[in-house]
């Protein structure tokens, strides 16, 4: 399994997970921007240290260079991720017209944008097994 592809299950993995436990919390009790904070803060901390942790590990793997093959996936991954992501935001503006709550349409958007970064480690780590 390639450094790229190992990145890609962290990010997968991270995402999934911390913003699971931050919407199931923000259902549970309403939006709070404290808890928004602590989210991004937990991602940043946990996405570093396992990255960090797999370059050590592998450090040549690490520092190469993207070939045509990383660049490719990349891109094709994007593409079906920004797909999504148009058309959700598409939608969460029509229902934007129905005037719900700040808090809702917010965290309706961060929603969609997780489910797109989602989409796209998907995808990278898709493309890295097909080829691999």
């Amino acid at each position: 399994m390639s450094f790229r592809e190992k990145s890609a299950w962290i990010s997968l993995l991270s995402i999934s997970g911390i913003y699971a436990w931050y919407f199931w919390s923000v259902f549970r009790s309403g939006g709070q921007v404290g808890l928004l904070l602590v989210t991004v803060v937990a991602l940043v901390i946990v996405q570093t240290v396992l990255t960090v942790g797999v370059a050590i590990v592998a450090p040549r793997e690490a520092t190469a260079p993207r070939d045509e093959r990383d660049r490719l996936i990349d891109l094709k991954a994007t593409r079906v991720a920004y797909a999504v992501l148009a058309g959700s935001v598409a939608c969460a503006c029509f229902f934007g017209g129905f005037k719900p709550p700040v808090i809702f349409n917010a965290n309706a958007l961060l929603f969609v944008l997780v489910v797109a970064e989602i989409i796209r480690s998907g995808c990278q780590i898709i493309q890295y097994r097909r080829s691999a």
